[in-house]
């Protein structure tokens, strides 16, 4: 079936399903009433979460049934029979009271509730609770951003590697439960703050995160481990509120940002701003042992790194309510940045053929770059209720551009052993790349009944990808072209997806099943190889999901759940030139990978006691066609090539442990542990001509088959290791202040062609509010010890190497967070680990 055609018939069948008007199940328990309403803030129309929500009896006190409202005001709760009041609380707020609820139905809607704050104010006493940090519910873990005092003032770096089960390593790739096949999200979409890294979003601008480990059919299939989602801050309370943050640190660190919002009728408007500026210095080295025929060659080579950025971002935009069940949002992002790289290299090469090795020369490789990145993003989204809640449709349109250059000069100084004077060696290189992705997308939910419901939607996404590199000899006032150093690589990505979920309750049981199919059109292209540098793929995929729950009672529930997910190489997968900074151990894609597939199963448990929350799952997944970053070595000039290959079958089978503490007033205690086995057969038996099929159509090799083999050096063998990640934060609460103290450890992990070491790594933090709780002062150290270093090893036959690097030193900072018409969020603590 064409694409289009497929487009077309998934819109006609959401144009149906979305708006015939169906009957509504009307077989009913006559005795169940459903209870549902939203609890607002009188003055400020804020949602009040945590809000209790109590039914009793009315002829006593006799508590029926109850709920706790969520992050929107919102709450829903089952009760046999009429005969009871509604009794709404909140701390510090006049209590509520309904007596007579008009029953239409088997439903009760209260519709919104308008709390005010007490009159009585009772001096020298404080009543203060604040939200979890992290909430564990059976298909998702959401970490709430505003509690993690290490990472004030950082990036979404530093707020993932904090988050349950996430890791994030030295170079910022971004691992779920030890799988780097992670698909990030903003807001719910893909977004090009994420395209450069996710240290361009700063951490003042994040709500929560969200992390989805067996995602149902209706989030796209990218993302063979999951998805991650992260939320950006946004308010709808009534009139001006937000807030202020600003941090300064060592070494040099300044960040300014604001979130404001300004709500008058329908309208409101929303502002989330940013600017940062950061010195990063970065270190590492490593050996290498090479043989060529009879000779061993080695290599001893230090870098040295500063790095310098200032990035600054403004994302603008207003919600307008056309009524009270339907809503327009529009958004604009622009982000600029520019970063300064000055990095020092030193070789010394040796020949072992001999004790002690000898000598034959040092060189010194200084590269002097600049980076400039752009991105813009513009969305339009709209959400509208019909009958109830849980009857709703959304749609998004959205077009986002992004653009970087890099600009090189690179000087190299060689000292021949034993000789007087140098060779002085100068280059340039550039890079040039931008994308740019237009999405539509269309959910629609209809629930038939209470327990009953299906949901379909839609979603195309048209992506565009260009990179022009280049790097030369500069002789005299020419530059001359290197060879396998030039070309412009062009990407082309069409995704067009239709998703079907229907889902039921029975008692205590509740499942949903869902199919999702994905047409996919994808064109790499190297231009100035002709014809011969162009690779189509296209395909119609299937990838079914579901999830069965069985509830043992309000504190203990169990989920079943399978998806089958698919990782289609990234950009950075599929383009072969990075950089030339150092022109001995290149880093590149490979525009001949093709996608993996993962099959993931997984059973979970959550259990709530009354201090003690615990989610604990046992995870299986199976992924084929696996991508491996392998490391190829050039026998000849002794350099290497570290390239993604599709290389076999990966195996991972474990256990991910969540628990959470604060049966002590002062202390509250999270962790998180992951044990689990990675095993890696290797079963495509046509590497060896695919690595020559790279290197003559990317990297411009003249040769045979044979000419490869006795130039090239590489192999790796099955891999099998039993590894864990482990994380532990402690907070005491003493003297109106925080003191907030986290440990993290990785296991050593071995790989097909050697092995990473362990890692551990401590953060400090302590906060404090001032102004009457309208301030906060947070001092932070991250990486106290400056252990957070990656040490590895590759090994294979004729090569060895051992290196460490450390991509960010310890450092320290202060940074103050001051709140607009804002209140710290209050809550009774307990109940919050569901959703």
């Amino acid at each position: 079936m064409g694409r289009k055609t497929w487009a077309l018939f998934i819109m006609l069948l959401v144009s149906y399903f979305g708006y015939s008007q169906n009957k509504t199940d009307t077989k009913k328990n006559n005795n169940s009433i459903t209870v549902q309403g939203r609890v607002m803030d009188q003055e400020t129309g804020q949602a009040l979460e945590f809000a209790t929500v109590s039914l009793f009896a009315k002829d006593g006190d006799k508590l029926l049934a109850g709920s706790i409202t969520d992050e929107q005001g919102l709450f829903s709760t089952k009760v046999n029979g009429t005969d009871f009041r509604i009794v709404i609380e909140y701390i510090s707020y006049e209590p509520h009271t309904i007596e007579n609820a008009v029953v239409t139905g088997n439903k009760i809607d209260i519709g919104q509730i308008t709390m005010s704050p007490q009159g009585v104010q009772l001096e020298g006493v404080e009543i203060r609770a604040e939200k979890s940090e992290t909430v564990f519910s059976l298909d998702k873990k959401v970490f709430n951003v505003g509690k993690d005092l290490a990472n004030r003032g950082g990036t979404a770096e530093d707020i993932l590697d904090n988050v349950p089960s996430v890791t994030v390593d030295l170079e910022g790739t971004v691992s779920l439960r030890g799988s780097e096949g992670v698909r990030i999200l903003v807001d719910g979409r893909p977004s090009s703050l994420t395209g450069g890294g996710l240290k361009n979003i700063a951490a003042n601008m994040i709500e929560k995160v969200e992390v989805i480990t067996n995602p149902s059919a209706r989030y796209e299939a990218e993302g063979m481990a999951g998805i991650i989602n992260i939320i950006l801050k946004k308010d709808e309370g009534h009139g001006f509120n937000g807030s202020l943050d600003g941090t300064i640190g060592f070494p040099a660190r300044y960040s300014a940002g604001a979130n404001l919002n300004y709500r008058k009728g329908r309208l409101n408007w929303f502002l989330n701003t940013s600017y940062n500026y950061t010195e990063i210095p970065s270190s590492g080295s490593k050996y290498q042992e090479s043989r060529l025929g009879e000779e061993l060659l080695i290599l001893d080579q230090f870098t040295d790194r500063h790095r310098t950025g200032s990035n600054g971002s403004v994302r603008f935009g207003a919600d307008y309510f056309l009524n009270d069940k339907e809503k327009l949002t529009l958004a604009v992002l622009y982000r600029q940045g520019v970063n300064d790289n000055l990095t020092n290299l030193t070789y010394d090469d040796y020949l072992g053929t001999q004790s002690p090795s000898t000598l034959v020369n040092s060189s010194l490789r200084v590269d002097e770059e600049v980076e400039d990145s752009r991105n813009q993003e513009y969305s339009l989204n709209y959400s509208r209720e019909f009958s109830s809640r849980e009857h709703a449709l959304k749609a998004t349109l959205q077009y986002t551009d992004r653009y970087e250059l890099e600009l090189s000069d690179i000087n190299q100084t060689i000292t021949p052993s034993g000789e007087i004077g140098t060779n002085n060696l100068l280059q340039y290189s550039f890079n040039d790349s931008g994308f740019s992705t237009a999405l539509l997308q269309v959910d629609y939910v209809h629930p038939y009944s209470e327990t009953h419901k299906w949901e379909v939607g839609i979603r195309s996404s048209l992506r565009d990808v260009g990179n022009d590199f280049f790097a030369g000899d500069i002789v005299g006032l020419d530059t001359i072209p290197l060879a396998g150093q030039v070309n412009n690589f062009l990407y082309n990505e069409d995704i067009h997806a239709g998703y079907f979920i229907y889902g039921n309750q029975y008692e205590n049981f509740s499942f949903q099943a869902g199919i999702r199919s994905e047409f996919a059109e994808i064109t790499t292209e190297l231009p100035q190889d002709g014809e011969d540098g162009v690779n189509q793929n296209s395909f119609l995929q299937f990838f079914p999901s579901g999830h069965i729950n069985y509830k043992v009672d309000d504190s203990n529930s169990w989920q079943l759940s399978y998806s089958r997910r698919i990782n289609r190489p990234r950009f950075w997968d599929l383009n072969p030139f990075f950089g030339f900074t150092d022109n001995r151990n290149f880093f590149g894609g490979n525009p001949l990978v093709n996608p993996e597939f993962t099959d993931s199963y997984e059973v979970a448990n959550n259990k709530i006691w009354e201090a003690f929350n615990l989610s604990s799952a046992l995870f299986y997944r199976k992924t084929n066609a696996s991508i491996q970053r392998l490391k190829i070595v050039n026998a000849f000039d002794n350099t290497t090539v570290t390239v993604p290959l599709n290389i076999g079958e990966v195996t991972d089978i474990g256990v991910d442990i969540n628990g959470s503490y604060s049966g002590i007033k002062w202390l509250r205690l999270d962790g998180n542990f992951s044990l689990f086995r990675n095993q890696i057969r290797i079963s495509n038996t046509s590497i060896n001509p695919e690595v020559f099929q790279y290197y003559t159509s990317v990297r411009a090799f003249e040769g045979t088959q044979s000419d490869f083999d006795e130039q090239f050096n590489f192999s790796f063998d099955d891999a099998e290791t039993i590894t864990w990640n482990g994380r532990l934060t402690a907070r005491f609460t003493f003297w109106e202040s925080d003191l907030q103290l986290r440990g993290n450890y990785r296991a050593p992990r071995v790989s097909a062609q050697g092995n990473r070491r362990a890692l551990g790594s401590l953060d400090i933090g302590w906060s404090k509010d001032f102004m009457d709780n309208d301030l906060t002062l947070t001092f932070s150290v991250k990486d106290v010890f400056n252990s957070r270093k990656l040490r590895y090893t590759v090994e294979f036959e004729d090569f060895y190497e051992v290196g460490d690097f450390q991509w960010r030193s310890r450092y320290a900072s202060l940074s103050a967070n001051y709140r607009i018409n804002q209140k710290k969020s209050r809550g009774k603590g307990k109940g919050n680990y569901g959703e």
